[in-house]
């Protein structure tokens, strides 16, 4: 999943779609739809424009270069 245009999106065949529902990752964090994020242990935080995460929970930033769509 990752905030892009200051929208959740996930990754569906390759290419960045709207995230339309609330994603709770292998290792048990919960990702919203406005970006809010609740890891296992309860601490909260938001995703800000270019963030990502990983389906295991691991938190990375997008190559803006690579997240271009036609």
């Amino acid at each position: 999943v990752m905030m892009k245009d200051v929208k959740m999106h996930v990754m569906k065949d390759g290419k960045p779609m709207p995230m339309d529902k609330d994603m709770t990752m292998a290792k048990g964090t919960v990702v919203m739809t406005d970006g809010m994020c609740t890891m296992k242990d309860g601490k909260t935080m938001t995703m800000k424009e270019g963030d990502m995460m990983d389906m295991n929970g691991k938190m990375g930033k997008m190559k803006m270069g690579k997240m271009k769509t036609k």
